[in-house]
């Protein structure tokens, strides 16, 4: 197989595993838990950076037009722009810190990529977070990041095992 189309065909995958992860979603106050970080973190240790970029953004335009590939099955502009939008924002950001940190190299590497992706999605996304509803950083922080940082810990440590084991059995990278 050519590898230009391999490297599309895994994209492609890449993208189907993060818009399933995407489903699975407990409501917790304004900002949802969601495994859609958890799939960026696998599709950025596994691709390059230019690869995990384009698959991230791909997510964002599949969504903007409508269908329904965010959280709850939504879609659309609606919830580009509401008050959650900004952390599907950050994804392309996000995506190419961490592969640009962590792909092909150490698991300290990794590590500090991810927890250097979290940091720049928590960012973007409370801000947009605190422009929309208004809310103080205080308050925005309590409710949007520290009821997250012990589920995002373990999900970087799942996407790092996840990814060694899966680098391991696949011949070609992203």
């Amino acid at each position: 197989m050519n590898s230009k189309v391999r490297i599309m065909c895994q994209m492609a995958l890449l993208l189907c595993m993060l818009i399933i992860l995407a489903q699975i979603k407990i409501d917790l106050g304004y900002v949802p838990i969601t495994l859609q970080t958890l799939g960026i973190y696998i599709i950025a240790l596994l691709a390059k950076p230019k690869h995990a970029f384009y698959v991230s953004g791909c997510y964002i335009l599949m969504g903007a037009a409508g269908l329904p590939v965010f959280a709850g099955f939504t879609g659309g502009l609606g919830s580009l722009l509401s008050y959650n939008g900004g952390y599907i924002f950050a994804f392309p950001i996000m995506c190419f810190v961490i592969s640009w940190l962590g792909y092909n190299k150490s698991i300290v590497n990794k590590i500090i990529g991810c927890v250097t992706g979290t940091l720049v999605c928590y960012v973007i996304g409370t801000a947009w977070f605190m422009y929309v509803m208004k809310f103080d950083l205080i308050s925005s922080l309590m409710m949007c990041v520290v009821p997250f940082l012990a589920g995002d810990a373990l999900k970087i440590i799942v996407s790092i095992v996840l990814s060694e084991k899966i680098r391991l059995y696949k011949q070609d990278t992203l």
